[in-house]
């Protein structure tokens, strides 16, 4: 990926650097938090004597792998915003001379 940075320009960075924002964004709050919210709930009702026959170890298990898939998500884009926002930083450095 950074030889595939190195060849693009300032603009298309900057441009996918902002697309990744937003994915991740819609990400966390579409993928992730609603994920991690029914995990919490669910593990709640095995809480609850009245309620925890309807709660298996299988279920609590699924939520708690998709939770980690999300999670997992989550990091990749981290990671590939992070090489842009660096390959973003030492072009801007290149202009002003720094």
């Amino acid at each position: 990926m950074s030889q595939q940075l190195e060849n693009m320009t300032l603009r298309n960075k900057l441009n996918e650097a902002e697309r990744l924002i937003r994915e991740l964004i819609h990400h966390i709050e579409h993928g992730y938090i609603p994920k991690a919210h029914l995990l919490r709930r669910t593990a709640r009702k095995g809480n609850d004597p009245k309620e925890q026959h309807e709660i298996t170890d299988m279920t609590v298990r699924g939520g708690v792998e998709k939770v980690l898939k999300s999670d997992q998500f989550s990091r990749q884009l981290c990671h590939q915003l992070q090489g842009f926002l660096g390959s973003i930083e030492q072009d801007v450095n290149k202009i002003i001379g720094n």
